[in-house]
């Protein structure tokens, strides 16, 4: 029961993964069909869909139809099946008076995908270049169509080239806070700070499930909110999304670092010496157990550690600010080992 409770969800996502390429297949072929008889003539392979599309969010494709749009000369023809039922639609749209609209991607809802808005004798329709399995190309593609099948439209230069992060303010902010973030969570626990949180703690904290429940909100709220914020200052769907996860990420990497750091002033940055015992090679236990100290391991300072019998008392010092982190201060606790260490390179036949 265990394994097929663990193996039911993955089924299913194999499932519907089988299913939407089954069904996009079959709408490819159709497509295919169509553009069978267009042999000599003008045309491009479109994916399209109607506005009210965009407004529903329980759906498992960008798109409601492929096609093509045929260039008949006078008119622009567009050919295609819906992707539900599979029915075949026609609409002849006269080139004087066309009006066409470039909307790009602004949305999540959109799929990822650059768009365009063309009004037809049956009402608008919604069409992107068919760029296959990839989005990337999106706006390159639809962009082409539009230069030459549209060329009077008046295209802006950022139809035209890649969004540019460090043109927008918003998204160059993002990008050196994430720089930011980023580097003070290596450098702060790495280089600067003369703190380190106890393994015991470390690992307690990363098996709790709270702090993974804590964390999965705590990202997805921040993504969203980061999101309708590059959303809103003019950033493309697809780079505000990337910008908001990559600060969702990084900030859950820096949280530790920070959470450290607020507890150290919170504390004063003042450690006390703890009374710890010696159990095995390189194992601590905390001789009192009523302050919630934790045990400690030290596998890479071995040979100091053989030199004391088991069950030999040591002085440990660590810092317990308000947030409950106890963090190892290495100003006082590494001397003494720099010192042992030293002392054994320093002996003749040891290198």
């Amino acid at each position: 029961m265990k394994y097929l409770a663990f193996a039911l969800p993955h089924l299913l996502i194999v499932a519907l993964a089988l299913w939407m390429y089954v069904r996009i297949r079959a709408m490819k072929q159709r497509q295919d069909a169509l553009v069978k008889d267009l042999k000599g003539r003008h045309y491009w392979r479109i994916n399209l869909a109607r506005p009210a599309f965009f407004g529903r969010w329980m759906r498992l494709m960008a798109f409601e139809a492929k096609g093509v749009l045929i260039d008949d000369g006078e008119a622009f023809r567009i050919r295609g099946h819906w992707a539900k039922t599979g029915k075949a639609f026609e609409s002849l749209v006269p080139k004087s008076g066309l009006k066409v609209e470039w909307l790009g991607n602004q949305s999540i809802k959109t799929g990822n995908i650059h768009w365009a808005r063309l009004d037809t004798p049956k009402g608008q329709v919604l069409f992107t270049a068919d760029t296959g399995w990839s989005a990337g190309p999106s706006r390159e593609a639809l962009c082409d169509i539009f230069r030459s099948a549209f060329p009077d439209y008046p295209l802006d230069e950022e139809n035209t080239h890649d969004f540019a992060l460090e043109k927008n303010p918003r998204s160059l902010g993002a990008t050196v806070l994430f720089l930011g973030l980023m580097l003070f969570a290596l450098l702060d626990s790495f280089v600067f700070s003369g703190y380190e949180l106890t393994d015991a703690q470390l690992f307690s904290i990363l098996r709790s499930p709270l702090t993974w429940l804590v964390a999965s909100v705590g990202i997805a709220t921040l993504a969203a909110l980061c999101y309708r914020f590059f959303a809103a200052g003019r950033i493309p769907s697809r780079e505000s999304m990337a910008l908001a996860l990559m600060l969702g990420a990084v900030s859950a990497g820096a949280a530790l670092p920070v959470l450290k750091r607020v507890d150290q002033m919170l504390a004063g940055s003042v450690s006390e010496d703890h009374a710890y015992r010696l159990s095995g090679t390189y194992r601590l236990e905390p001789i009192d157990t009523t302050q919630g100290l934790p045990p400690l391991k030290f596998p890479r300072m071995r040979d100091y550690w053989e030199q004391w019998p088991d069950g030999s008392e040591h002085r440990i010092p660590l810092m317990h600010g308000p947030l409950g982190l106890w963090q190892l201060d290495h100003a006082k606790f590494d001397p003494p080992i720099v010192a042992f260490y030293e002392k054994k390179s320093s002996k003749p036949g040891k290198h």
